[in-house]
């Protein structure tokens, strides 16, 4: 069936505007073929379904304590709030469990079902990281940089797709990871890490490309010591942010909306597994945790995780930056697309695409989800 969705105004990626236009699905893609059949959507805006590379779990379901069905059932809530794919980000646990959940994203993708959000790859965040600026991360399981063992790693998560991770320039050996990684088609950012600026500059050289959920977990800007906030508001890399308004402040985000180039700004969840669920308290990963005012904390306060889907961060962005929708579009869609170089399958709504997208209603509001042209 080739279906033609007509009647309605279509985001343009490359205008950053909304434009008069139909949208032809064929066989889950965007197509020029002749219809079989049309659909008025009454006039709705339509915009590129979300593309959320960060984001640890959705619906009670975590990248690191899942089987294939637990990781297929997390990418149906993820499509329920329009995040159309996504990356299975996964924390510095057990290496055994580690290569465990990424056998169980390779499952899921192959054995994807219509209703779910499309899995990317693995985003490994962690082990390699600086204990100064572990986060949320296990000590326990905080690892000197291992060239090898990424390698297996990468090689073993090639079913699931594209392969991310970070790095903490400060810690030794890094440097080698970093340079591994690349050569074996990875992608490398840097976070978690006390480094300088001239470090994370000098890790740009080696093939690192953005800077992991900026301002949290790294070295801050001060006018002397620039740290990793300097490098990555400075510099020409992509950066990652987390927009709920809690882990970063809203002038923190105008700030690097107006720092840096539009294409280079990736929105994020960093979701917990409680995201997606109502405010209350709840046990992930065998810690209580609170949900409350769009993120997700332990219940002595400590902030642990974000809950709001990338479609609400999208909506934050234009009122932190001040910006109207159609500049905050592409924070969510194209630019996490081009960082992974996927943008040829997904992150604007072209010809020969995949057809996730999203009808929005009255306010902008999320109002209907498509997956491969499919309505979930």
């Amino acid at each position: 069936m080739i279906r033609k969705f007509t009647d309605a105004l279509i985001y343009s990626t490359d205008n950053r505007r909304f434009e008069p236009g139909e949208l032809t699905v064929a066989n889950g893609r965007f197509s020029a073929d002749a219809p079989d059949e049309t659909v008025s959507l009454g006039g709705a805006r339509v915009i590129p379904g979300m593309i959320d590379i960060h984001t640890h779990g959705h619906g009670g379901y975590e990248s690191t304590e899942v089987d294939a069905d637990g990781m297929t059932a997390m990418a149906r809530s993820y499509a329920s709030v329009g995040t159309t794919s996504f990356m299975a980000t996964m924390m510095s646990v057990p290496l055994e469990q580690l290569e465990s959940c990424i056998d169980a994203a390779a499952a899921a993708k192959a054995a994807r079902q219509k209703g779910c959000a499309n899995i990317l790859g693995v985003y490994l965040e962690g082990r390699y990281i600086s204990l100064a600026k572990k986060g949320a991360h296990d000590p326990r399981y905080i690892a000197a940089p291992n060239p090898d063992e990424l390698e297996r790693l990468i090689e073993r998560a090639r079913p699931a797709g594209r392969f991310y991770t970070i790095c903490a320039p400060d810690v030794p050996g890094t440097e080698e990871l970093v340079k591994r990684a690349v050569k074996l088609g990875a992608k490398v950012s840097i976070g978690h890490s006390n480094a300088t600026c001239a470090q994370c500059e000098e890790c740009l050289g080696w093939g690192a490309s953005c800077f992991t959920h900026l301002y949290n977990a790294m070295s801050g800007l001060n006018h002397r010591a620039p740290g990793c906030v300097g490098a990555a508001l400075s510099g020409d890399s992509y950066v990652e942010l987390i927009c709920d308004g809690v882990h970063v402040a809203p002038e923190a985000v105008k700030l690097a909306y107006r720092a840096k180039a539009k294409d280079k700004l990736v929105l994020i969840t960093d979701s917990a597994p409680a995201a997606g669920l109502p405010e209350g308290s709840y046990k992930m990963g065998g810690a209580d945790v609170v949900v409350r005012d769009g993120a997700v904390f332990l219940e002595d306060g400590t902030l642990t995780g974000g809950s709001i889907s990338l479609f609400e961060a999208m909506k934050n962005l234009t009122r932190f930056a001040g910006i109207p929708l159609e500049d905050a579009i592409p924070a969510a869609t194209a630019n996490p697309a081009r960082l992974l170089g996927v943008y040829d399958e997904v992150g604007s709504l072209e010809v020969g695409k995949r057809a996730d997208f999203i009808v929005l209603g009255a306010d902008d509001t999320l109002r209907d989800v498509y997956v491969g042209g499919e309505k979930i």
